[in-house]
């Protein structure tokens, strides 16, 4: 059976053992994240309504989420999250989104808003300027957010494109585990949230896909939830986004650069840390599904 990366409290994470890889890495330790961005929001006048954190067993990798007290809509309020590592398999990232107030569910946009830092040098004095700079577009970044949300649910979806939406998302792009696609597919037949929209819009569809997205690993939360956004904005609103770059890299052969139309392959398949089992048996079948 899959592993669900269990959630933890700020005490834990502060409480995680710090590595010593020696050279140029330089720790940035979880709890310095959870004070750089609570300093920051409260600075810029964001209230925190609610944090939650995930990790994984031993620490290493975890990831903290940040409900605001901001919104300008009834179905969407803003996030602010973060994901850190310790054992050099992720750097630090940052990110402003949104999250639905019925279910909680992550909005991330893959062209704003984000920012990933090595660790080395002066990790913890960029990580601060980079938390600032989100802050300081936060609302813009929220406005855009809002923006595409109002476009997919004037998107209807039939059974068939459901089907092959599901299909690419798992098969081809490899962000859904096998675990996830069934959470989606138990959504599609029975939905457990009304999201202020038609039951097949493409809205719908994208919150049947993120509530699955919470059995996202630390490691993968945001750029799954980028790279599911990026495919419903291409697909339905006919914008083709450009080459990212993920992060400010100051070593040039550490930059990652990714298009959202055409994802790298994560090597955890984009999901909760252990779902492997039989996925590649099963990806085959998942194509022109019609879900009625």
């Amino acid at each position: 059976m899959p592993s669900k990366v269990p959630f933890y409290t700020e005490q834990d994470l502060r409480k995680t053992s710090l590595p010593n890889h020696g050279g140029r890495y330089a720790v940035v330790t979880h709890g310095d994240v959870i004070d750089s961005v609570k300093t920051r929001l409260s600075l810029a006048g964001f209230t925190i309504n609610k944090e939650e954190y995930r990790s994984t067993l031993d620490g290493q990798v975890a990831q903290g989420v940040y409900h605001l007290d901001y919104a300008n809509d009834p179905d969407m309020g803003m996030m602010f999250a973060w994901s850190n590592s310790y054992n050099k398999t992720m750097r630090f990232k940052c990110a402003v989104g949104a999250y639905v107030f019925i279910c909680a569910n992550g909005v991330v946009r893959g062209d704003m808003g984000s920012y990933s830092r090595k660790h080395s040098g002066t990790a913890l004095q960029d990580v601060i300027a980079q938390i600032d700079n989100q802050i300081v577009h936060a609302k813009e970044h929220y406005d855009t957010l809002l923006h595409d949300k109002n476009m997919l649910k004037n998107i209807i979806l039939t059974p068939k494109d459901k089907g092959t939406i599901l299909g690419q998302l798992f098969a081809d792009d490899e962000i859904l585990t096998l675990t996830q696609v069934g959470i989606v597919k138990r959504e599609i037949d029975k939905p457990t949230h009304n999201y202020n929209s038609d039951v097949n819009s493409a809205w719908t569809m994208y919150n049947h896909i993120t509530l699955a997205l919470k059995e996202s690993h630390p490691s993968t939360f945001m750029k799954d939830h980028q790279r599911v956004h990026g495919y419903f904005v291409d697909a339905f609103g006919q914008l083709i986004t450009p080459q990212i770059q993920e992060g400010l890299i100051t070593d040039d052969e550490d930059e990652e650069v990714y298009e959202v139309q055409s994802p790298e392959p994560i090597s955890q398949a984009g999901g909760s840390d252990f779902d492997i089992d039989k996925e590649d048996v099963m990806r085959q079948s998942l194509f022109d599904v019609n879900f009625l």
